[in-house]
């Protein structure tokens, strides 16, 4: 499957429509695919800084969650 035609095929077919539902449907797969992206990357920094050694131990997370939310 040569990718480049088959996106310009695409393209060509979403130009033809006229039917606003369709143009609906593909908006929100466009966005599902957005967050999608959005989540994998976030997914990949997390696991970067595993990898590098860039993380902390759940006593210090609560530490520090308990410092900033303290009651004044």
């Amino acid at each position: 499957m040569d990718i480049a035609v088959e996106k310009k095929n695409i393209v060509q077919w979403i130009q033809a429509i006229d039917d606003e539902k369709i143009i609906e449907k593909i908006l929100s797969f466009k966005e599902k695919n957005e967050v999608l992206f959005f989540e994998n990357q976030l997914i990949q920094k997390g696991l970067n800084d595993v990898s590098s050694g860039n993380v902390s131990s759940h006593e210090e997370v609560k530490k520090r969650f308990e410092a900033k939310f303290a009651k004044k």
